[in-house]
């Protein structure tokens, strides 16, 4: 019933916190945030829209760019499949064409840089990014701008130290704090249902270039504060750049020398095939309700983080809502 009850707020919270946009980097006077609803599915949301009549008018044809951080995993697919959806479904609507180049970094902050370059000799007139590196990006930003291009953060912010044209014109991301929060909320009010006190805290701290993943600590820290844990051990383990392996062998260490640990935050379930290898191999792998199950908090809902969710090894999670980042974008 419990783990019935964590998807269902999940599902939720997916609408009612994924669509929302972070606070604008220092000096981003001239920045734009996005901060509105959900716009729900894509066939909820555009089931029903007609494409603008132009009468003979020619459809005025527009040159945008994408530059992908990574396509290794399902949602940043999602991220660029759903804007390429959109852009085409607003275009319709205006009278315009848009073609869409996207690149892949393939985890690489060099090639990212160069692959803006890229876009920006192309001609495009506005460029969507979600960066690998939140400080390295800002040189980017500044060359976009320098060019009298469009910059738009998307998916992921820019390092709160931007300042004049290294600000992005507008910054679309879901609320990452939040998913960390109510998570951790959801986890906390469980565990309290059980009758369990946190021992000790395991915090699998995500890519600390992602400013999601530092949203996602000061969730994590403020849930803990009101919750009056703030006494409460914690013990860090990094995952390198959202990376499932690195996850898993800094952790098992983590898990040997601190074998009391009954809590864990993970900043993105992305990393659960790590978390899962790490666990099992200390021998606390178990289910909710069974002997020495670890309360067990994640970000994201990937496909193996529902899968952990519905068979109980995981106890709350929270969506990022994908298409809402391309809608509000």
């Amino acid at each position: 019933m419990k783990k019935t009850l964590a998807i269902i707020l999940a599902l939720v919270m997916l609408f009612a916190l994924c669509a929302c946009g972070q606070q604008a980097a220092s000096g981003g006077e001239n920045q734009s945030v996005s901060q509105q609803g959900s716009a729900g599915s894509p066939k909820q949301d555009i089931a029903d829209a007609t494409p603008a009549d132009t009468g003979n008018t020619e459809l005025k044809h527009v040159k945008m760019g994408l530059s992908m951080q990574s396509l290794q995993a399902a949602a940043f697919h999602a991220w660029a499949d759903y804007l390429q959806y959109r852009l085409d479904y607003e275009a319709a609507q205006r009278g315009y064409e848009v073609e869409l180049i996207v690149t892949n970094a393939n985890d690489d902050v060099t090639k990212q840089a160069t692959d803006i370059r890229d876009l920006i000799a192309a001609g495009c007139e506005v460029i969507f990014c979600p960066c690998l590196d939140s400080q390295a990006i800002l040189s980017s930003v500044k060359e976009v701008h320098d060019a009298g291009i469009i910059y738009v953060s998307y998916c992921r912010e820019v390092s709160h130290d931007a300042k004049g044209d290294e600000v992005p014109d507008l910054t679309v991301n879901f609320a990452s704090e939040d998913q960390a929060y109510w998570g951790m909320v959801d986890l906390f009010d469980i565990m309290k249902e059980d009758g369990v006190e946190p021992v000790k805290f395991i915090d699998c701290y995500g890519d600390k270039t992602d400013e999601n993943a530092h949203n996602r600590e000061r969730g994590l820290q403020k849930a803990i504060k009101e919750y009056g844990f703030e006494n409460v051990p914690i013990v860090e383990a990094e995952c390198g750049h959202w990376e499932p392996d690195v996850c898993g062998q800094n952790l098992a260490p983590v898990l040997a020398a601190n074998p009391d640990a009954n809590c864990m935050y993970s900043s993105s379930d992305f990393l659960s095939s790590g978390i899962q290898k790490a666990m099992e191999d200390a021998g606390m792998w178990h289910k909710h309700g069974e002997e020495g199950h670890v309360y067990f908090s994640a970000s994201d809902l990937y496909p193996l983080g529902i899968q952990h969710l519905r068979e109980g090894y995981m106890d709350t999670g929270v969506d990022q809502g994908c298409y809402n980042f391309a809608v509000h974008a």
